[in-house]
C-alpha cells in the first residue's frame, strides 16, 4: 500500500487553512498531513494548534517564498506520494483514494477534475480531459499550448519525483513572477515530471474545489496588471523544459495555441460536458 502525504502551505491565511486542514483529515485513504508555516503574522499559529498531533506543523518565523516553504513542508514529509494542497483549496473526501487508484509504475502524476467557485459565488468545473490513464504526450502538449498551467492541488506526485523537479526557481527568469513565486515553477513540476515516465492518469470527477479571491496569485495579477508578466513566468518554464533531453519539440506561437485549444475541446468533448452539468445542476 502506497503511503501518502498531504503538504498544506500557508502563509497569512488563517481564515482558510482550516478548511483545507479538514478536508486532508477526511481523506478516506490514510494520509499524513503537513502543515508548513513560513513568516505567518496573523493568528495561524493559534488556529492550527488546535488540531495538536493529528497533523505535523511546521513553523518558520522568516517568510522566504512559496517554493522555499513548499519545499519544507516536502522535504519533512514521508509519504511515497505526495499532494500540494494550497491553504485556500480544499478536497472531496475519496480525492486521494480515486487518484492514487491511477498511479501505477508508468504514470508521471495524476490529477482530476475541479470546481471553481468564483467571485460572484458561482461555480465552474475545470479540468475536463479524456479520462483515465493516457500518453504522457497528450498532456504536454495541452500544458505547453496552455496560457497558465494545472494546479498541483488537483494532483498527485510520486515524492521522490517533486523532490527532483520543484526547481526553486526557473534558471535564467526574472521580473515579478520569476523567482520563488509558484508560478512556472508549478508548470515545471508536471512538465519535468513527465520527461521520465510515458503516461498520465487523469480521474473525471471534480475532487478539489479552488476559491477564487483577490488573494490569490492569478486574480491578483489581473487586477494589478501583470497578467502578461505572469504569462511571461510560464512561457520561461516551457523554454526551460523544452532546452531538456527528450522533450517535446514543440510551436508555441499564439495560432497553433489557438488551433490546439480547439482540437482538445473537441477531442475531449468539454464544451459539451460543461453544458450538461449545469443543465443537470439547475435541473433540466
Amino acid at each position: 500500500m502506497k503511503t501518502v502525504s498531504i503538504i498544506i502551505p500557508t502563509f497569512n491565511r488563517a481564515n482558510l487553512v482550516t478548511r483545507a486542514i479538514d478536508s486532508a483529515l477526511r481523506q478516506s485513504y490514510p494520509c499524513e498531513v503537513i502543515v508548513c508555516d513560513h513568516g505567518s503574522t496573523d493568528n495561524t499559529h493559534e488556529v492550527v494548534s488546535v488540531y495538536g498531533n493529528t497533523i505535523k506543523y511546521i513553523r518558520r518565523e522568516i517568510d522566504n517564498g512559496p517554493i522555499v516553504c513548499w519545499r519544507d513542508g516536502l522535504e519533512n514529509s514521508s509519504g511515497d506520494i505526495i499532494h500540494f494542497n494550497y491553504d485556500d483549496d480544499w478536497m472531496e473526501p475519496q480525492f486521494i483514494e480515486k487518484t492514487i487508484e491511477f498511479m501505477k509504475d508508468d504514470v508521471g502524476f495524476v490529477y482530476s477534475r475541479f470546481f471553481l467557485h468564483s467571485l460572484s459565488n458561482k461555480m465552474y468545473i475545470g479540468n475536463i480531459h479524456p479520462s483515465s490513464i493516457n500518453k504522457m504526450a497528450n498532456i504536454v502538449k495541452y500544458l505547453l499550448h496552455s496560457s497558465f498551467t494545472i494546479s498541483p492541488s488537483c494532483a498527485i506526485f510520486r515524492r521522490k519525483d517533486a523532490l527532483k523537479n520543484l526547481l526553486l526557481e526557473i534558471p535564467g527568469a526574472s521580473g515579478k513572477y520569476g523567482k520563488n513565486s509558484g508560478v512556472g515553477e508549478d508548470l515545471l513540476l508536471f512538465l519535468l515530471t513527465s520527461l521520465d515516465y510515458p503516461k498520465y492518469g487523469y480521474v473525471n470527477e471534480p475532487l478539489v474545489h479552488f476559491l477564487e479571491h483577490s488573494e490569490s496569485i492569478t486574480i491578483n495579477s489581473v487586477i494589478s496588471g501583470h497578467k502578461r508578466e505572469l504569462q511571461d513566468s510560464y512561457d520561461n518554464a516551457k523554454k526551460y523544459y523544452l532546452a531538456q533531453p527528450n522533450s517535446f519539440s514543440i510551436s508555441l506561437s499564439k495560432t497553433n495555441r489557438w488551433l490546439f485549444k480547439i482540437f482538445w475541446n473537441l477531442k475531449s468533448g468539454s464544451l459539451i460536458k460543461n453544458a450538461l452539468f449545469f443543465l443537470k445542476k439547475d435541473g433540466f
